[in-house]
């Protein structure tokens, strides 16, 4: 793995292509071309042909690019050989929705670990999931080394659990909640899109620690 660290415009579109490609592959795609990337990503057409040869990915005129190609070279470039292992918690009827999101999977993110405060759900599954109780939370983080967190919570307890998060090492927070949380500057909280989130921010937390 290269320690080179590109710039954060590249990684964000790199972010897009990857996700946008891994669809196609979904869908049985076997081949896709530049212009097909551009139109469906709103990338400019030429940006995404510079980022293609600056990165060596080669296509075949006629034919466009193997996706399995594209996936393979988009991983590398972001660092994204090894499972990403997430903790989620909350696991009322959002965080049930985001068990179900099957996306994450596709990209390699994998909730390990779901923990609430419920009594009645403890012990509990949820998609295959034991439903841990929260006071375990820190323990577990630590001892897995996990960085990435999804908070579905209350609005009222999120920013207790986010504090809890933060003590526990978790370096990526995203905040399902409708409020929202803070956190010390080296801590990476976003709302936005999980999975671009994710791509985005894991480039940096393989190169350099920190989420920016």
């Amino acid at each position: 793995m290269t320690d080179l660290i590109y710039s954060e415009g590249i990684i964000q579109r790199l972010s897009q292509y990857l996700r946008f490609v891994i669809s196609l592959k979904d869908s049985g795609k076997r081949t896709v071309t530049s212009r097909d990337i551009s139109e469906n990503t709103k990338i400019n057409s030429a940006e995404v042909r510079r980022d293609l040869i600056y990165f060596g990915i080669k296509g075949k005129r006629g034919v466009g690019f193997k996706i399995d190609d594209l996936i393979e070279s988009f991983n590398k470039i972001l660092g994204y050989e090894d499972n990403v292992k997430i903790v989620l918690v909350g696991a009322g009827n959002l965080g049930r929705a985001i068990l179900n999101y099957k996306m994450l999977n596709k990209f390699g993110f994998h909730i390990e670990y779901v923990f609430d405060n419920d009594q009645s759900i403890i012990g509990k599954k949820i998609s295959g999931k034991a439903v841990l109780d929260i006071a375990k939370l820190k323990s577990t983080v630590m001892d897995k080394s996990i960085k990435v967190a999804i908070l579905a919570v209350s609005p009222d307890a999120a920013q207790d659990v986010t504090n809890l998060l933060v003590e526990s090492g978790i370096k990526v927070i995203i905040n399902y909640t409708s409020v929202p949380v803070e956190a010390p500057p080296n801590i990476n909280i976003q709302t936005a899109d999980p999975i671009e989130i994710l791509l985005h921010t894991l480039y940096y937390l393989s190169r350099t620690g920190q989420a920016y």
